[in-house]
Formats: C-alpha cells, structure tokens, sequence
C-alpha cells in the first residue's frame, strides 16, 4: 500500500483487522507504505506530494490518470516504476520472511509480483483494486493468484485486461470491520446512536465530511445549510485540517452544529446521520452502503472518483449535488413531511452494500494458503 489518498491505507487497514478477527494470531500481518520503504529518492516523497497536486489541479490530475490509462502509457509507468524501486523492493524482499503479499495500490502490483518471481520466492501474490468502477489498468495483474474486485464493472475491467476469470473474486470493497452489523440497524435505533454522541436524540441529523484531510468546500456547504436553517443538527467532520476546524468552531450557526476533526470512530457518527454529503470517495460510499445512508455527493475527483458518481445515481442510493445551493434543495426535499425518499434510498443502500467484504478476503486467501 501507500498514503496516495487515504483509500489504500484504510482497505489495508481492514483487511489487517479482518485477519486478526477471523484467525486471531495464525498470521502476522505487516502494513508497508512500499513507495516510502522501497522507492529511491525523491520518488519515496511521493505519497506528501498527492494531495498538494489533487489540491492543486484536480483536472490535472484527471488528465494524468486518464492519458495513463493506455497500453503504451501504462507500460512506461511500470518501466519508470521498476527505475526507481527495484532495489529497494529486493533489499526488502531479501530482508523479510513472509508468505502472502496483498497488494491495494496499482502502482505497487506488477513490479513487485515480477521481482518476487525473478528471485525464486514462493510467497504468493494477490490484489485487492480499492477503486470501484473507474479502474485504471494497472490495478489488473494476470500473473497473481487472485483479483478481489468490489463491482461487477470492476469484474469486467479485469477480465477486460486478461486476469483469468478463476483468479478474479467479487468480494466488495473492505471497510471497517465495525460497519459489518451496521446493515441490521433499524430506523429506529439511530436515536440512541445520537445519545451515545451526546447529540439530540429526536433531531434529523446530517454528517458533512471531508476526508481525512477535510478537502473539499465543507466550510461553504455547512454555511449554505445553516444560513437556510434547514431543519436538522449538522455534524461536521474536519479531519486534519486544522484550519478548516478553526473556522467551524468559530461561526456563530443558525443551526445546532458540532464541530469534530480527525475522528477514528466514523461508524458511530455514520450510524447516528440520515444523510451523508461527501466527496465520491470509494471507501466513503461503501462506508455509507453497510450504514444504509442515503448520500449527497458533493465531488468527486477527476479519474478514479467519476464513475462513482454514475454508481450512486444509477443504484439510486444518492445524488450528485456540487454546489452548496443544489445540497440545501435536495435536503429541504428530502425532509418534506410525508417524503419517503430517505427511506427508499436507504433500503437500496442495505441490499447493495458488502459490509462483510474483509471477512470474505480474508477467508479466501486462507484457503489459498492452505491450498483447500
């Protein structure tokens, strides 16, 4: 893995967790940032450059992603990706005994799988692609054991880009195992989900996140909904952004609003919500699915985020609202007496979501070790 956004440390961090839940200490597991640990200067930089250049120029960065995704493109991505980490990767590989590599980064798969082979280890090599439908074709690999895709586009791009079709799993995308039983909660629960937060029990509440990293116009989408006084208690997620947390707690709002930053209990605040207005982040929406939280996206990032949009809209579990206007509209709609909207979007979200999907990895690359 690596902190190129924070998609690919939580699916790593999932299926850790999903290893010591189901097999307790039969395996060690290792989280390895490879571009930090194995790339050569000043390419082991590059996970502190991701977010400076996404928050830059978005549209740059769509542009990159989509000119890459070619044959000829995506062959020289791999050329320049084995330059600066091939002695890095078999320094490493000489340095550990392990035998199971995961790989949940695109850029992280083919070379290390191909250095692996070279040097006559027998560690097995499997992916697990941390994108949902706009998936790049570097994500697919014929030569590893087995593709864990989280969508059935997903299936088909890598069929598309030759993985056998016995190798490629339909799993879901790994979220936190504290989401697996939030699928069972009723409507009727959510009030003491709001207690247990000290938020008003009986209040419609909506969660505004950002990320990790609180990107995104979160600040002037919480104003437009307070200044509209649209009848619910906001929580706002500010992540790391300091700056952004400042701000939020020193507006004086026209609506009940809490102000959290970086949170590591999202399936407590995601239980206690109605509604969630995002950016279209894989990890976030199939976060929102286990919840069956109806979902307002507001972005969505040039490249791997589009096709999430199109997901969203075509499963009816939300909509795509991008400016702060639209999001106070939708609401206002959504929350009209004798509406059944949030109710119907949220029952969708339930059938769809794969809340289990860790588990079900974790299950099958044991069998994979223990040749079952």
């Amino acid at each position: 893995m690596s902190d190129t956004g924070g998609g690919h440390r939580a699916v790593a961090e999932a299926i850790a967790a999903a290893f010591a839940h189901e097999y307790d200490s039969r395996y060690h597991v290792q989280l390895l940032d490879a571009i930090k640990t194995c790339a050569a200067f000043p390419f082991n930089h590059m996970p502190g450059w991701y977010l400076p250049v996404v928050n830059l120029s978005a549209r740059g960065w769509g542009f990159l992603f989509k000119s890459s995704n070619n044959r000829a493109v995506a062959r020289l991505a791999l050329i320049l990706t084995r330059w600066f980490s091939a002695r890095g990767f078999k320094k490493f590989f000489r340095d550990h005994s392990f035998d199971l590599v995961i790989s949940v980064h695109p850029l992280l798969l083919t070379v290390p799988r191909r250095i692996l082979h070279k040097m006559g280890a027998r560690a097995r090599f499997v992916s697990v692609v941390a994108d949902l439908i706009d998936t790049h074709r570097l994500w697919f690999d014929p030569g590893v054991e087995a593709c864990f895709v989280p969508t059935e586009v997903a299936r088909q791009h890598a069929r598309h880009y030759r993985v056998p079709a016995e190798k490629i799993f339909l799993s879901g995308l790994p979220v936190n195992l504290n989401f697996t039983h939030s699928r069972d909660d009723a409507p009727a629960d959510k009030p003491a989900h709001r207690a247990r937060l000290n938020l008003n029990p009986e209040r419609v509440t909506v969660l505004l996140v950002g990320g990790g990293e609180g990107m995104g116009p979160v600040y002037s989408i919480a104003r437009a909904i307070a200044r509209a006084r649209v009848p619910v208690q906001l929580v706002v997620i500010a992540g790391r952004n300091k700056n952004l947390y400042h701000q939020l707690a020193q507006t004086a709002w026209e609506i009940p609003v809490v102000v959290q930053g970086f949170v590591t209990n999202m399936p407590e605040w995601m239980r206690a919500a109605d509604v969630l207005i995002t950016k279209a982040g894989p990890v976030t929406i199939s976060e929102a699915l286990a919840c069956g939280l109806p979902l307002i996206l507001s972005g969505y990032l040039p490249g791997q985020e589009s096709g999430n949009v199109d997901y969203v809209i075509e499963n009816q579990i939300g909509v795509y609202c991008p400016t702060p206007k639209q999001i106070v509209h939708t609401l206002t709609e959504w929350l009209a007496p004798g509406n059944e909207t949030l109710a119907q979007i949220a029952a969708r979200a339930r059938r769809i979501a794969r809340p289990n999907a860790a588990v079900e990895i974790v299950r099958k690359l044991d069998e994979i070790m223990n040749n079952k």
